[in-house]
């Protein structure tokens, strides 16, 4: 299925509405995990691509790309921005490839209007920024690529049976596995596409089609399993078997719901008490059960009655079906919802589905009506979507000046009371460790300016504004009270909040919301105390030099 002129002409709209609004993040995205990334390749060999470079899961691909592409480019952010950008705009004209083959399968009135429309609702979606733009993120956007041209292959080998194209979707499939872990509910949506495909528009009967196309699938997928049993120890890797091979059912019922709701109303942008409303009441099991139950008693009815549906229900039930197919490897996991961005990454696949099942759906009313709620889904994608990037550029501003401000390489050891953790849910410098990694790798491989003393993250916290900081004070009994300057910050510590406070060696942190407490017992001897405050760096003062405590002899 050669490409079309019209369809170079889409390829080009794609490409102009992805750079229009992810322009202002060309610079961005170079934190937290991406640094921990280029930390784990540091001093390794190409050879160690089939290791994973020591990453818990077996990822060559996705490996080999990172390390190349590094080496070819380092941290220049013009390619990694172009190559992101670039990816997801093929995303997005494999969904409207796919969506239009398969509603033209299904006999669809419109089939290319409600693809285009399913693939820009995917292209702006907001929920999309996290992937585009944070760097660590290419396994998502690959692996997306991947098993998006897998199903096309699949469709187009049910249409037309050429060979080719089956070997092709296969090798295919073996990269997806190779790249990210995604990857192992695609033998289950290949044998959905098998079965609901239209009888009309396949050639050879469902039999041939499973043995040729769908148990080849799910023989690889049990080969790659074994060799993570084997190699790994474990049956998945990257979370591991405690977090993947874990299902409350309850969970991951409400997760189906929240991202069901966060792709079709926005959810993630509502103020805050509804959005904890929503999620608290879809946790109440006299509500998330029946409401299940009376979902999967619709859903039946509607796959018994398959048959009798008109193409374009027909083709939505599959792509809803494919959604949840999608999902399901990342159902069981924390659905985020406090903040923007965090674990959007999540639903960027399964959201290409659900969009083009909501696009073929919606094609079944009058055409004035349809592209009026076509227009109105897009005016709020595109509002959060340029809202959401500018919090990337605004992030990404301060966390270049807190890197350009850091002027202490000499200083023995730095105390960072309030490093910022991220801006709007755009990161900075997160870190689970609670050791400063983050920060410390960013100096070294952003800034490549390495600090070598030693780093103590007293504590960090979230912006709400670009203009956020704290005061300090210091008092004689060596204690400091770090206070928030403004409303709607919250301490964190190790990726989630701070909670009553911790003690840690030579020091404990005793938290009272809008401020804290930090008692020392010992102070490493020409130590800086840094707050970030506003644009940059501050130093605490202290009183005179008799209230600092030196490190107590050996000899005691």
């Amino acid at each position: 299925m050669p490409l079309r002129v019209r369809d170079l002409y889409i390829l080009l709209v794609f490409l102009g509405l992805t750079h229009l609004f992810y322009f202002p993040t060309w610079n961005a995205g170079f934190v937290t995990d991406f640094t921990g990334m280029i930390w784990r390749m540091e001093g390794k060999h190409a050879f160690d691509i089939l290791g994973s470079f020591g990453f818990p899961a077996l990822q060559p691909v996705l490996s080999a790309f990172q390390y190349l592409f590094y080496q070819a480019f380092g941290l220049s952010p013009w390619p990694w921005y172009l190559v992101f950008t670039s990816l997801h705009v093929l995303n997005g004209f494999l969904v409207y490839r796919l969506g239009a083959s398969l509603l033209e399968a299904y006999g669809s009135k419109t089939p290319r209007l409600a693809a285009l429309l399913g693939a820009i609702f995917f292209l702006l979606l907001p929920y999309q920024s996290e992937v585009v733009v944070w760097r660590v993120c290419f396994n998502y956007q690959l692996s997306s690529f991947l098993l998006l041209s897998v199903l096309w292959l699949a469709q187009a080998w049910l249409k037309e049976g050429r060979a080719r194209l089956l070997w092709l979707a296969h090798l295919l499939f073996v990269m997806a596995l190779f790249t990210f872990q995604l990857a192992i509910t695609l033998p289950l949506a290949g044998l959905a596409l098998v079965l609901l495909f239209p009888k009309e528009a396949r050639q050879g009967q469902i039999a041939r089609a499973f043995w040729r196309l769908s148990l080849p699938q799910f023989g690889l997928l049990g080969g790659y399993l074994l060799l993570n049993r084997v190699i790994l120890g474990s049956w998945v890797g990257y979370y591991g078997a405690e977090a993947h091979l874990s299902f409350p059912l309850k969970d991951i019922l409400a997760n189906y719901f929240n991202y069901a709701i966060k792709l079709l109303a926005f959810s993630r942008d509502w103020p805050h008490p509804w959005k904890e409303g929503l999620t608290g009441w879809l946790q109440q099991p006299m509500l998330i059960y029946p409401l299940s139950v009376a979902a999967a008693l619709g859903l039946l009815f509607a796959f018994a009655r398959y048959r009798r549906w008109r193409g374009e229900v027909q083709a939505s039930l599959l792509f809803f079906l494919l959604f949840a197919l999608a999902l399901a490897p990342v159902s069981n996991l924390f659905f985020y919802y406090l903040q923007h961005l965090e674990n959007d990454r999540y639903s960027y696949l399964p959201s290409a589905f659900f969009l083009l099942g909501l696009s073929s759906l919606l094609s079944i009313l009058p055409r004035r009506l349809y592209l009026l709620l076509a227009a109105v889904y897009l005016g709020f994608a595109s509002f959060f979507l340029w809202r959401t990037n500018q919090y990337w550029k605004e992030s990404t501003a301060l966390y270049h000046r807190l890197l350009d401000g850091f002027e202490w390489h000499d200083a023995p050891a730095v105390y960072l009371l309030n490093l910022p953790a991220n801006y709007q849910g755009a990161l900075l410098f997160r870190d689970f460790a609670g050791q400063g990694d983050a920060f410390r790798d960013a100096l070294r491989y952003v800034k490549q300016q390495p600090y070598e003393g030693a780093i103590y993250e007293i504590a960090q916290y979230n912006l709400a504004k670009p203009g956020d900081g704290v005061s300090v004070r210091v008092d004689s009994t060596h204690q400091l009270t770090v206070e928030f300057n403004q409303w709607g910050n919250w301490w964190w510590r190790r990726g989630i909040g701070m909670g009553p406070g911790y003690q840690a060696e030579g020091y404990s942190v005793q938290s009272k919301g809008q401020f804290y407490h930090l008692t020392l017992d010992t102070i490493v001897p020409g130590a800086v105390f840094l707050y970030q405050n506003a644009d940059g760096w501050q130093v605490a003062d202290f009183p005179p030099a008799d209230v600092r405590l030196e490190q107590p002899d050996e000899g005691g």
